[in-house]
């Protein structure tokens, strides 16, 4: 028997309101050379960063020379921490997020799944409460994706969820127990040695899959025309880099692409 290779698993999600049309979860899964795609990766925070903060700091000296100190006290007292977030791509940056994803698929052994539900599907929807929602298709989302790549083990690092107060077992053993129940379903031993919550604001990681994840939803919800021309000119450039390399005119289909990495969409369907 092959010798189990040691993956980490990270998880995000998007469209938690529900006045969203969909959600969706993405999920990367690397293996050891983890700490090389790191390093690959920082300098494009970095520049997205130092661009940040000059915009930031010819603000508030424009803001100084206004004497607007409403202003200038909301950004002192704003807690918001730095990340990379497909959301935030705009005229400024689109060109680094753009080059960050041609650099992600440089590395062929990353792979990325995203699973999307469409909220107008009762169906998918209406059976369970939002925090078993989100741990079932999360489960479901890891499990399948485990399938793929046995024998392993995984380490599953997800953005932070809020426990609800009524329920008593963790997020890390909810979703460790649930991937696992379903690992044993499909005849597998135990993979998962580990679940952790980390706040996507500390993990560089977390912000890639993100970037990933909302280029998906980005494509899904420019399908249904809810993204605006103005919105288009400043993030269609960062999702057009994707369909070029994939080979793709949108991501806003269920296909699995397996160069020059495994990329996939699961769009769920009962």
């Amino acid at each position: 028997m092959a010798e189990a290779e040691n993956y980490f698993a990270f998880i995000d999600e998007a469209g938690n309101s529900s006045q969203e049309r969909f959600f969706g979860l993405g999920l990367m899964l690397i293996d050891d050379e983890i700490g090389y795609f790191y390093d690959s990766m920082k300098p494009f925070y970095d520049r997205v960063f130092e661009n940040a903060r000059l915009i930031k700091a010819r603000r508030v000296e424009v803001l100084k020379s206004q004497n607007d100190i409403k202003q200038l006290s909301q950004i002192a007292n704003s807690g918001v921490k730095f990340e990379l977030k497909f959301k935030y791509i705009n005229f400024s940056n689109n060109l680094v997020y753009k080059a960050l994803v041609d650099n992600y698929f440089q590395f062929p052994n990353v792979r990325f799944c995203a699973l999307v539900i469409d909220r107008e599907d009762q169906a998918l929807t209406s059976d369970l409460e939002p925090w078993d929602t989100y741990i079932h298709r999360a489960a479901m989302l890891l499990a399948n994706n485990i399938k793929n790549i046995q024998p392993c083990n995984i380490c599953v690092l997800a953005d932070d969820l809020t426990r609800p107060k009524e329920i008593r077992k963790t997020f890390e053993q909810s979703l460790k127990d649930a991937i696992n129940a379903r690992l044993i379903k499909m005849g597998i031993d135990k993979s998962v040695f580990g679940v952790a919550r980390l706040e996507s604001h500390a993990s560089l990681m977390l912000q890639v899959v993100d970037i990933l994840l909302g280029a998906v939803m980005y494509d899904f919800k420019k399908q249904q025309g809810f993204i605006s021309e103005k919105l288009a000119l400043r993030q269609d450039i960062v999702a057009r880099a994707i369909h070029r390399i994939l080979g793709t005119d949108t991501l806003a289909r269920n296909h699995t692409y397996h160069r020059p990495n495994y990329f996939s969409v699961w769009k769920l369907s009962k």
